[in-house]
């Protein structure tokens, strides 16, 4: 075999060995770096919440929203400045997605005898009092999959682009919901 013709059929099986190559080099060599959430990753759980009744003060289940991701506020007590901040924000991050947000949900879960809270598309929903024990936190806003388990929470005074890029990030990568 000729000089040329070696160097042609070397090029040629270095072509086809490329992509293997390629391939072997970003699953055993290369590292990705870590992507953080800006919300904290909870275990997969299902929140129960026993007693909850929706506006019109018939008993309620959050199963009946399954098949769409939800923001979901949990108020323990009244609802003053603070939730009302968490449910206008997570109205916010709702609407910023585009023609995706038809997959996003938006409810709130209050206590009973809590002041209602009144904002167009919200689910409101009333839990007795010792449905809340579980919830510590006065206020706080969750990311509820489509198979109606918590997956994210988010800080206390959350950040609405934290919030945004986050539910984004899960609208995404999800081919449910």
């Amino acid at each position: 075999m000729h000089r040329p013709d070696r160097i042609k059929l070397l090029l040629l099986m270095s072509l086809f060995a490329a992509p293997a190559l390629a391939a072997w080099v970003v699953h055993q060599v290369w590292q990705p770096t870590t992507v953080a959430s800006y919300g904290e990753l909870l275990p997969p759980a299902m929140p129960r919440f026993i007693g909850m009744t929706d506006a019109a003060g018939q008993p309620a289940d959050l199963a009946s929203l399954q098949g769409r991701w939800l923001l979901l506020t949990v108020v323990n007590g009244d609802c003053g400045p603070d939730c009302r901040q968490q449910v206008y924000l997570a109205r916010q991050v709702r609407v910023a997605q585009g023609r995706e947000q038809e997959r996003v949900a938006q409810a709130l879960i209050q206590a009973d005898g809590a002041m209602p809270v009144e904002q167009a598309g919200l689910l409101a929903y009333r839990v007795p009092n010792s449905a809340l024990a579980d919830w510590p936190d006065p206020v706080r806003t969750y990311i509820v999959d489509p198979l109606g388990r918590v997956m994210l929470r988010f800080p206390v005074a959350a950040d609405g682009k934290g919030m945004l890029r986050d539910l984004r990030q899960l609208l995404k990568a999800s081919k449910i919901g």
